[in-house]
């Protein structure tokens, strides 16, 4: 009978000492939270600013398409622009192939 007392209490401490583990990952879990929720958040601004920015190109816009080729824009569609990178060359690219915009303070720099 003494012995299953014993027993009984010498277990006690294990249990709460597994509790205690689990508490001590609370901190690690609540970092990659936080890491994960600033890194998917910039990730957003940066697709929303993306966004913003090829919906703003319009016929006439100066660009620099995939590959680092300047041309004008001379036709806006749904999916696709027609930019013209030459004199009678023009070449269909997707809104997703521009890489930016050339503005105006751009074009005055050089």
């Amino acid at each position: 009978m003494f012995n299953f007392v014993t027993t009984a209490v010498a277990e006690t401490p294990s249990a709460a000492q597994g509790a205690g583990g689990l508490i001590s990952f609370v901190p690690m879990i609540l970092i990659f939270v936080v890491m994960f929720y600033f890194m998917f958040r910039s990730q957003k601004k940066q697709a929303q600013k993306r966004q913003l920015m090829i919906d703003k190109i319009v016929k006439g816009a100066d660009v620099i398409i995939a590959g680092g080729i300047h041309g004008t824009v001379i036709t806006v569609k749904d999916k696709t622009f027609i930019v013209q990178i030459a004199d009678k060359v023009n070449v269909e690219i997707t809104k997703a192939g521009v890489n930016g915009i050339i503005s105006d303070d751009t074009r005055e720099a050089k």
